[in-house]
């Protein structure tokens, strides 16, 4: 595999691992926003020309999987916690 592979199968690992957070677990949003911002370190490093489509392809992503599988509770008591 060559090394650009290596780093995009990483980083897919990453993001899967992150939508596993936000729809099977019980994290708080607070823990999923750090797991967010070093996920986009992470695609800074590795592809900086393409975090347009970065934001475009998963932000939307985990936007709606936290609309779709977290309760609007969840989203409040992150807000009061900060």
């Amino acid at each position: 595999m060559l090394p650009e592979e290596t780093a995009y199968s990483c980083f897919q690992q990453h993001i899967d691992r992150l939508c596993f957070l936000i729809v099977a677990t019980t994290c708080s949003d607070r823990e999923i926003d750090i797991e967010r911002l070093h996920l986009r370190t992470q695609a800074m490093q590795l592809f900086p020309e393409k975090m347009h489509l970065y934001d475009w392809v998963y932000e939307s992503r985990f936007r709606r999987l936290r609309e779709q599988f977290r309760s609007p509770s969840n989203h409040l008591d992150a807000q009061d916690r900060s």
